[in-house]
């Protein structure tokens, strides 16, 4: 069994990371760039068996297991496609909306697949807010669309007070290295998106220690 899962996990992360490299430079707002190395893709499927043996290991074949691989898949996705082209793929945030719409629905009802849909609509209202207020300050584009779509999948996953939490810690994590490059090439924009799903993957894996801080803090 253990063989089994890190060879999938392993052949679905060299998939991943052909996707991240290839898909993005058929489009024509992307400038040609080379090709990631098989060693770093090699690497990739390597990090991502890794994570399902552990994803396993922790859930077991349930509900968080399989949503915990679509996280997986979005962080090694979004890392490349953003770092490198500066742009987050719509479709894989749509196709992953979807599944875990559909497993909310299988594994639990109707009614949670809507309010994670609400969710998702509510901190995708929140980032385009912040986006126009953003613009309006520093007249220019302070977010992108594939961020503001990106936090509404993050709502739909993991609901709307855990999704605000890793807005708001990403934009924490993010600051030094924004001003570091803006310092260094103040022409030089700076990729959002792997630090909102890189902290998205944080707060999800420690879901239970996240939620007690924000019904802490709200119990004032």
């Amino acid at each position: 069994m253990i063989f089994i899962l890190f060879f999938v996990g392993f052949i679905l992360g060299i998939i991943y990371a052909l996707i991240a490299d290839e898909i993005p430079m058929h489009l024509k707002e992307v400038p040609l760039k080379e090709n990631n190395s098989w060693i770093l893709n090699l690497f990739i499927g390597i990090i991502n068996a890794l994570i399902v043996l552990i994803s396993y290991y922790a859930y077991g074949f349930s509900y968080d297991f399989l949503v915990s691989l679509i996280v997986a898949e979005l962080v090694i996705i979004i890392a490349i496609t953003d770092f490198k082209y500066m742009i987050i793929l719509d479709s894989p945030l749509i196709l992953s909306s979807l599944t875990v719409l559909g497993l909310k629905i299988y594994y639990y009802d109707f009614k949670t697949a809507g309010l994670a849909l609400l969710s998702g609509l509510g901190l995708f209202v929140f980032m385009l807010v912040m986006a126009i207020l953003g613009k309006k300050i520093f007249k220019k584009e302070a977010l992108g669309g594939g961020d503001i779509k990106l936090a509404g999948v993050m709502g739909i996953i993991m609901g709307f007070r855990l999704g605000l939490i890793a807005i708001i810690f990403s934009s924490l994590i993010a600051l030094p290295y924004a001003l570091a490059t803006i310092m260094l090439n103040k022409n030089k924009e700076v990729p959002y998106g792997p630090f909102l799903i890189s902290t998205m993957a944080l707060v999800f894996i420690f879901s239970d220690k996240f939620m007690n801080l924000v019904n802490l803090l709200t119990s004032f």
